[in-house]
């Protein structure tokens, strides 16, 4: 009888711990699925930046190509759209729930394989997202560190007044207006386009679907609103 009494006990012990579990299990997967409809609002921004940045860079490029010497108002233009272009893309994931789930153990309460799959390339693609920003960032910080040396810290500086629509520059205010260093200049910042074009955008693009595919998967396989 004693011995029957313990394994009712037992039972029902581990019954309560189930449903403790479970409910834990659906309240990190209603949070993940806030944290995910953050990474898409911050994915999206992140694109429209990006392609903000691509349009003066390919701008900047256009303009010395087009032009055999470009004159001081056109290196000034360049300097212009080149220095907008080079501005930071920042996308930053929601980590609330992720760090929770990773650092206490709590992946193992998520019961649903498809579900923990899917979360894990998540969150691995997010970390190819950060190094290939890492690999970007360092072809920026080798852009501005030239383009100093023609421009100074602002460009805009250089452009004195607008008539016309035109800029009038003075030539002297250029530290060094030299075409081989232009040239220079224009190929590093023509590195920084194709790594935004060829990689960090297809990498946004891909995470946005993956977001919002996991999205999807969560709420209907936990039956959520």
């Amino acid at each position: 009888m004693l011995f029957l009494a313990v394994f009712c006990g037992f039972l029902a012990e581990n019954q309560r711990e189930h449903l403790v579990e479970h409910r834990r299990e659906k309240e990190f997967m209603h949070s993940m699925v806030d944290d995910l409809y953050r990474d898409t609002a911050a994915i999206n921004r992140g694109i429209r930046l990006l392609e903000n940045r691509l349009k003066k860079l390919d701008t900047a490029i256009w303009l010395y190509f087009i032009q055999k010497k470009p004159a001081p108002a056109q290196v000034a233009e360049i300097g212009r759209l080149s220095e907008i272009g080079l501005i930071n893309v920042t996308v930053q994931f929601t980590d609330r729930t992720s760090s929770q789930l990773k650092n206490s153990g709590g992946m193992r309460l998520v019961r649903n394989k498809t579900v923990a799959d899917s979360l894990t390339k998540y969150w691995n693609s997010i970390d190819v997202i950060n190094h290939s920003w890492d690999r970007t960032q360092t072809y920026i910080f080798d852009s501005r560190r030239i383009g100093y040396r023609i421009f100074g810290s602002f460009p805009e500086f250089y452009i004195q007044r607008y008539i016309d629509s035109s800029f009038v520059v003075d030539s002297s205010m250029l530290l060094d207006n030299s075409p081989l260093l232009l040239g220079e200049y224009i190929n590093h910042i023509y590195k920084v386009a194709d790594s935004y074009r060829g990689e960090f955008y297809r990498l946004l693009t891909r995470q946005l679907k993956l977001a919002e595919d996991l999205i999807f998967l969560i709420k209907k396989e936990y039956h959520l609103k």
